[in-house]
């Protein structure tokens, strides 16, 4: 090549536009930049509404669903409008008899008892206790109802009352309910032999009169403990008692408590599980407080 061509060869090639000045590029980086910045800023942002939105999203609304797959269904508390029913499956027909409630346990699942029974909101879960609770707001024709369940079929307690759709208040007397209940049915279920359903209070031999535990009509209290150590949910400490009541066809055992609004008695023959009233009180205790942890 000669030194001629050479010298054209290089000047074709100038040196091409200007570079920028170095304040320039430092203030054009900063800005990139702070653009980065604000764009994962807003991606963190979003990322978080959603986590917090997440759990609204995927919680049921009043009839979504089966509703005792969540340990609290929630659906929309009111007394106006009726909610959207909550669908279970309906009890196969060799679960269900003259006294079968319009909602209950099989196996650890709640069921409708049938066709007729439109479930509006439910309170339980699914479980593999032996003695499962939950509850439910039901519509039988014109009807709505409260009811409680402890226990499944045939082992188990009821409670119902005819009421309208209120969520929150169902819910609070579910929670005074459920202790009650769960006491009850944890002497009948540990009691030698055959299931027997507890009593209720008007089949105990013992009452409240005043503050006060006394023997009903025809029998006598033989033995007192006040303020006995009992399972704290199932008794609470209102006018708290034990006696051991005499009557013609035996003597019972009586526990009890009796506060302004609520109250419950837990009844049992002599001789079931204990001789004495101080160790009959020892094993109610036992059998009541290892029936909480299991339901």
């Amino acid at each position: 090549m000669t030194t001629d061509l050479q010298e054209r060869l290089d000047a074709s090639f100038d040196e091409g536009p200007p570079h920028r000045p170095v304040e320039e590029r430092l203030a054009a980086g900063r800005r990139a930049v702070r653009r980065r910045r604000g764009t994962a800023t807003i991606g963190a942002a979003v990322a978080l509404a959603v986590l917090a939105v997440g759990p609204v999203l995927l919680r049921p609304a009043a009839g979504g669903g089966g509703g005792i797959e969540l340990p609290l269904p929630l659906p929309t508390p009111t007394t106006t409008a009726a909610p959207t029913p909550v669908h279970l499956l309906t009890a196969p027909a060799r679960f269900v008899h003259a006294d079968t409630p319009p909602v209950l346990y099989l196996y650890g699942r709640m069921f409708r008892r049938d066709r007729d029974v439109t479930v509006l909101a439910t309170y339980g879960e699914i479980d593999v206790a032996r003695h499962p609770q939950g509850g439910a707001i039901v519509r039988i024709g014109s009807q709505t109802r409260w009811v409680l369940v402890v226990g499944n079929e045939p082992e188990r307690l009821d409670e119902q009352r005819e009421a309208p759709y209120d969520y929150q208040a169902f819910m609070g007397w579910a929670r005074a309910e459920f202790a009650v209940m769960s006491g009850r049915l944890a002497l009948a279920a540990t009691a030698p032999g055959p299931y027997s359903p507890p009593l209720s209070d008007n089949e105990s031999p013992a009452g409240y009169d005043g503050d006060l535990l006394v023997a009903k009509p025809g029998g006598s209290v033989v033995q007192r403990i006040r303020h006995p150590v009992v399972d704290e949910l199932a008794v609470l400490s209102c006018h708290d008692q034990a006696v051991r009541v005499r009557t013609p066809g035996g003597d019972w055992f009586v526990l009890g408590y009796d506060c302004p609004e609520q109250g419950a008695l837990y009844s049992e023959r002599v001789g079931v599980r204990a001789d004495t009233l101080s160790s009959w009180l020892v094993q109610v205790k036992r059998v009541q407080d290892e029936f909480e942890l299991m339901t």
